[in-house]
């Protein structure tokens, strides 16, 4: 988030945003509310106050509210590159990359020797498929601030490298002569094996990947035996019989879920699905987990003191008010069209009280070969998303979990439960979207292409624009003697689901 404008400085409005801008770069967005709720009136509607308060909101996942503030106060911010940052940093938040390129634009333009404004340009630059202005973002943020690390990883995720054209030598130097601290480490580690792998260094690949996650992992508290057990425990509660009067769908237009592990092609699908007149792309919405944990606290009739006692409690509200809650708050993001797709990977937890919560929405689960997703993970930094990924070990064991739930809701949903493989996906495409489309009752008048200009903002948005290919599958092979403890692994799957 970028700094307090200088301007405001030591005058009343400066004191009240200095407390409101530490709480926000904490990421602490109800607190910062709370501050400015008790601002005087005049200065609530200060368009400055506005733009805190529009990131607050997308802190909260508040999307309707932050994008109502943020386009009250953006015309009073045309000329402060602080305001417009903020403002940039909401519809980030909330999915919206082509409005948050424009505010980071005029941003950049007002400060252009701001380097966060400069990245987070670059960073939506690529969201959009505007390559070579990300390109040209980085290279300048690298020669003037090379310790913006995540800077050299996103760079070398922009094109495949060649050998004609690479920066290996110059982030080998970085790693070197720079030491950097260990999340400049991991990010140059990353970086380096995307490029290596580029060029078909898989040995060289293989060992930053597997540096850079040790690393990661070194500097982490995380239990897999948690998790293990969360999976286990929502399989048990939201059992078959949870299930059994959500088996069909009810028909009409409604949500499309795609979920499933990350890196399995789910924004190929989405893309393939949003070329419809009728179906909206809507991203990775963070809304129905936020809806089931906030409607199972109002209305759970016992104390929730952890995870278990959530799950247990949200099995036994009323699904129909989870579903009311999720609508509601994805109204502000929706057009006129009819279906809209939500493509957060994570909500494959969810799947049962999807189905019961939603009576008209259409689950698809994209799954892919297990040793290909698997390998495809360990290369990708999530930041902090999935800290099962950086250990081959710990990610076999999660993979078997996550097999044993995705079986689980196989047999409790049946025909609800619709499964689409990548390997199908790049080679049939026509043939594995048939199934879709047949389910959601269209008739399949796609080609089996994906939209090359929707923004994205996955760690594939730059991969998904290039045509539809197979070079993919099987691309585990190449790490083939360095896999052995993750197949050893991946035979013994948990069944604990």
């Amino acid at each position: 988030m970028p700094m307090q404008d200088r301007s405001s400085l030591g005058s009343p409005l400066g004191f009240a945003l200095e407390p409101i801008d530490r709480l926000l770069q904490a990421r602490r967005g109800a607190e910062a509310l709370g501050l400015i709720a008790g601002l005087p009136l005049a200065q609530r509607r200060d368009p400055r106050i506005g733009a805190r308060a529009a990131y607050a909101h997308a802190l909260l996942g508040q999307a309707a509210e932050a994008l109502r503030v943020a386009g009250a106060v953006r015309p009073g911010l045309d000329r402060d590159p602080v305001g417009l940052g903020l403002i940039g940093n909401a519809l980030v938040l909330c999915q919206q990359a082509a409005a948050a390129h424009e505010a980071f634009s005029r941003a950049g333009a007002l400060a252009p020797g701001d380097m966060d404004l400069l990245f987070n340009l670059a960073t939506t630059a690529r969201f959009v498929g505007r390559q070579d202005e990300a390109q040209a973002a980085y290279d300048r943020i690298i020669a003037a601030a090379p310790q913006t690390w995540a800077a050299w990883r996103n760079r070398s995720e922009l094109r495949t490298q060649t050998a004609a054209s690479n920066h290996i030598a110059q982030m080998e130097r970085a790693l070197r002569d720079l030491r950097p601290p260990w999340p400049g480490e991991v990010q140059l580690c990353y970086a380096l094996g995307k490029e290596c792998e580029d060029l078909g260094l898989y040995d060289q690949a293989f060992s930053y990947f597997q540096r850079g996650g040790a690393v990661r992992r070194g500097h982490m508290r995380y239990d897999l035996e948690d998790d293990i057990q969360t999976l286990s425990l929502i399989g048990q509660h939201f059992d078959a019989a949870y299930c059994a009067p959500a088996r069909s769908r009810t028909e009409g237009a409604g949500p499309i879920f795609v979920l499933g592990l990350p890196r399995t092609g789910s924004t190929l699908l989405e893309r393939m699905l949003g070329r419809r007149p009728d179906i909206q792309p809507l991203g990775e919405l963070q809304m129905f987990a936020g809806a089931l944990v906030s409607t199972t606290r109002r209305l759970a009739r016992t104390p929730i003191a952890g995870k278990a006692d959530l799950i247990r409690a949200s099995a036994a509200v009323d699904p129909l008010e989870i579903g009311a809650k999720y609508l509601e708050s994805v109204t502000s993001l929706r057009d006129a069209r009819p279906y809209f797709i939500d493509k957060l990977p994570i909500n494959y937890l969810y799947a049962g009280a999807i189905a019961r919560a939603l009576p008209t929405a259409t689950i698809i689960h994209v799954q892919r070969q297990p040793r290909d997703v698997c390998v495809a993970i360990f290369k990708t930094l999530f930041d902090e998303a999935y800290p099962f990924s950086y250990d081959l070990g710990e990610l076999g064991r999660y993979h078997n979990a996550y097999r044993a739930l995705m079986a689980h809701w196989r047999a409790a949903l049946g025909p609800r439960f619709i499964e689409v493989a990548y390997e199908d996906l790049v080679r049939e495409p026509q043939a594995a979207l048939s199934g879709v489309f047949g389910a959601l009752g269209l008739r399949p008048d796609a080609d089996g292409e994906a939209d090359g200009d929707a923004p994205v903002m996955t760690a594939s948005a730059s991969q998904v624009r290039q045509p539809v290919h197979q070079k993919s599958v099987s691309s585990a092979e190449r790490y083939a003697g360095h896999l052995g403890l993750l197949l050893e692994v991946l035979e013994q799957p948990e069944v604990r689901a």
